[in-house]
């Protein structure tokens, strides 16, 4: 069974849902820090893989031991913003932050352009270099749920852009991955700031959100994404998601 709340709640400092067995989303709460960051947590049979720590605010470690079973614990990123490496201090091995210690863990030897699978133990994960919001961000693809996890390069809200030409390839090249018989269900990133109407952000900072945007989005989004993207920065408002050059 897999499954999205129909909202995220802003009650508990963490709140954990389970999509499937083995995936667990866990969004912080916007009232511990207004970015709101969502984590992933991917248990395999043998290892388990934390996708980012959030923003360091509130305890995280104690959660993620009782979510899981047995498994040795990965910490990694999507990318190393501050909003998302927050809790690395709490955990005794966590991955580098610089695109060479990202690299070298996963063994990927031709950044950006090289994509590796990365074993848990009865689930292999892609991982796939998208630099462009930050020079070491990576996408994890997961065939299994069909999930593809976009930190802040893809998510409703907005998407801000530090390296124009990185970004429009790497984003191409992810839908070229997509499109090459990687079936996606849903893209998942790391926040959300848009409302529930086309094309409306929440003011930056705002740590309420009534009527949030949905955390999936459809795979068309990416290949919307992809086919916006001209070769000159640009702001551009669609309706899941704000480009914004910076």
């Amino acid at each position: 069974m897999t499954s999205f709340p129909a909202r995220w709640d802003d009650v508990s400092d963490h709140q954990v849902h389970w999509y499937d067995e083995r995936t667990a989303i866990i969004r912080q709460a916007l009232h511990t820090n207004f970015e709101g960051p969502f984590l992933y947590l991917l248990l395999g049979s043998e290892r388990a893989l934390l996708l980012d720590t959030g923003t360091g605010h509130v305890p995280l470690r104690p959660l993620i031991d009782s979510l899981l079973s047995g498994q040795e614990l990965i910490v990694a990123h999507t990318h190393a913003h501050l909003d998302h490496v927050g809790g690395d201090e709490e955990f005794d091995h966590v991955v580098g932050r610089t695109p060479e210690e990202v690299a070298a863990y996963f063994g990927i030897t031709s950044w950006p352009d090289g994509v590796v699978q990365f074993d848990l133990g009865g689930r292999v994960l892609d991982i796939v270099p998208i630099p462009g919001h930050h020079a070491s961000h990576i996408a994890v693809y997961d065939a299994e749920t069909r999930l593809l996890f976009s930190g802040d390069s893809l998510y409703p809200g907005r998407l801000y852009v530090f390296d124009w030409d990185a970004f429009r390839a790497s984003v191409s090249r992810l839908a070229a991955f997509v499109a090459a018989g990687n079936p996606v269900e849903w893209v998942l990133g790391a926040h959300i700031e848009l409302t529930t109407r086309p094309g409306e952000d929440y003011e930056m900072g705002a740590d309420v959100h009534p009527d949030e945007h949905e955390l999936q989005l459809a795979p068309a989004v990416l290949t919307e994404l992809a086919s916006v993207l001209g070769p000159e920065p640009a702001r551009i408002v669609r309706d899941h998601f704000i480009v914004y050059p910076v």
